[in-house]
């Protein structure tokens, strides 16, 4: 039997990269966004048309209190099944830390930390019942290696998730594995000036997010390997 895997904020770059490369590897895919819903629908479809993977749609808002609960009740209700979970919703802003307010802290916080958290532990509850094996894969930053004093509210929720990453990958094992992608700068920026911000690449090039979802894949399958942060960034983690 095909296995299955949710990825939330799926509809768009690194996400919709990572359903590409997960629907041709012979992945079934449920497809989250919490507003971009028409481009989820179409990327289901093409999906499907394109690899012959069964594919679902859920939304939902993962800051909302029982959002993360709510989406993972969904896909399991649409799929059946969930056998893997990639976290990679997540929110970004840049703003002086003496300008952050308790309202950055808590929305970065609930996206970026609380709902993969709620989410995997969801996971491991589905898999115990099942007596069935799975893994969590967690999107995090090169910045944790590199904090970025510009962008205090997404680094701590990111170092959170981190942590997490580690601590549940012993707690829920032998059932549950839980790994981490680091990426870098993939996206060019806007503008010169956070292009400068964005630093160097000691390999000379920024990763692809077709690089990311390698990596997202490896770690999906990879039965023997649980607690890794793998960064995908072109080096910039070592500067």
């Amino acid at each position: 039997m095909k296995r299955t895997v949710l990825i939330t904020g799926a509809a768009r770059r690194i996400g919709r990269g990572i359903a590409e490369t997960l629907a041709r590897a012979g992945w079934d895919v449920v497809v989250h966004a919490c507003r971009a819903t028409a481009e989820a629908e179409a990327l289901c479809t093409a999906l499907s048309t394109d690899t012959g993977a069964r594919t679902w749609h859920v939304s939902g808002d993962l800051s909302a209190q029982d959002g993360p609960e709510a989406v993972f009740d969904d896909a399991l209700a649409q799929a059946g099944r969930i056998d893997a979970l990639v976290n990679n919703a997540s929110l970004f802003a840049r703003q002086p830390l003496a300008c952050a307010t308790a309202a950055d802290f808590d929305r970065q916080w609930r996206v970026n930390a609380l709902a993969p958290m709620l989410l995997t532990q969801r996971l491991a509850g589905h898999l115990d019942r099942r007596e069935a094996a799975g893994c969590a894969v967690n999107l995090l930053d090169q910045r944790i290696a590199r904090p970025d004093a510009a962008a205090v509210p997404y680094l701590v929720s990111k170092k959170a998730l981190e942590a997490y990453t580690l601590a549940a990958a012993r707690a829920f094992a032998p059932r549950l594995r839980v790994n981490a992608v680091a990426p870098g700068a993939v996206l060019p920026p806007a503008d010169e000036a956070a292009r400068e911000a964005a630093g160097a690449f000691p390999l000379s090039a920024r990763p692809s997010v077709g690089q990311v979802a390698d990596a997202v894949r490896f770690l999906l399958e990879a039965e023997a390997t649980t607690g890794q942060i793998l960064f995908v960034d072109g080096g910039q983690h070592l500067l």
